[in-house]
């Protein structure tokens, strides 16, 4: 059995990430999981999805939710006769829920898909096609903060017809406990709480109550990355965040993201995307007068 973690960058600029194909020659799938959730919704085509020890028909008018780190195969029967056309929506959701507080009911839905166990991960929404497929359609493929917040909130309608599809009601095993975190995941959930202060391995270790080199490890099993790499990923992203939205200086954007030193700051900065903070801001100042 191949597995592979499929590492989506959120933790860059984008906290979501969507993608609309259409495949007419038969596609390999294989076993891989995220480090966020998934939205796959079926336009057309056949075939079979593997997830939580259970086999789901591939239905056109179906939407499958993924949850993080949780092992899926996807395998249609893809043909130039039989066209496998879907959309997949990956995101982050701890952005998603920021963006979900403004509707009490909605956040705790959405909570309910992200944390507890499911019974169901198949649900059918065909008679919402065409709604759906309007919202969809909706999503903006350019990269900056307008188009950003728009597809937030597009994602949180699909959401919402989701809810609605269902009564409010989400399909839970036994009493809907809580499902057990990976590792990565409570390191991550950690590091979203502490990363704009100084990072001590020792605190997180502690926290979670493994050795050092321990965590470390498990960290990079579960995600092919290190513990360094994502806390500097998640650094850059608010730094990104605070240079395109305000009028911070550059050094107080390094402090109020974990990295005082106002010289190492902008060479991480640098390096991670490229231009310096301050050509950052300029060209996203530019961009948002177009």
């Amino acid at each position: 059995m191949d597995t592979l973690f499929d590492l989506v960058p959120f933790d860059r600029d984008h906290a979501l990430h969507m993608n609309r194909h259409r495949s007419d020659a038969p596609i390999k799938g294989y076993y891989h999981y995220h480090q966020g959730c998934e939205l796959l919704y079926v336009s057309a085509g056949t075939g079979k999805i593997v997830v939580n020890r259970r086999t789901y028909e591939i239905e056109p008018g179906s939407l499958y939710w993924f949850q993080p780190f949780q092992l899926h195969a996807v395998r249609p029967d893809a043909a130039a006769s039989t066209p496998y056309v879907r959309t997949v929506m990956s995101f982050d959701p701890v952005e998603v829920d920021r963006y979900a507080a403004a509707f009490p009911d909605l956040q705790r839905f959405f909570r309910s898909l992200w944390k507890r166990r499911l019974s169901e991960q198949r649900f059918d929404v065909s008679g919402r096609t065409p709604f759906l497929e309007t919202i969809l359609s909706a999503f903006e493929p350019k990269k900056d903060e307008g188009s950003e917040q728009s597809n937030m909130l597009l994602l949180l309608q699909v959401i919402a017809c989701l809810r609605s599809e269902l009564g409010g009601r989400v399909p839970l095993e036994g009493e809907g406990e809580e499902r057990s975190l990976r590792y990565s995941e409570s390191v991550m959930q950690w590091i979203e709480l502490n990363f704009a202060n100084d990072f001590a391995l020792d605190a997180l270790s502690e926290s979670l109550h493994l050795s050092k080199n321990y965590v470390s490890r498990v960290f990079r099993q579960e995600t092919g990355s290190s513990i360094t790499d994502y806390l500097t990923a998640r650094r850059i992203k608010e730094a990104s965040r605070l240079l395109r939205s305000s009028d911070v200086p550059v050094e107080r954007v390094g402090i109020e993201v974990g990295l005082p030193n106002a010289s190492y700051f902008c060479h991480l900065f640098k390096r991670v995307v490229g231009v310096s903070p301050l050509q950052y801001r300029k060209r996203s100042q530019s961009n948002a007068q177009f």
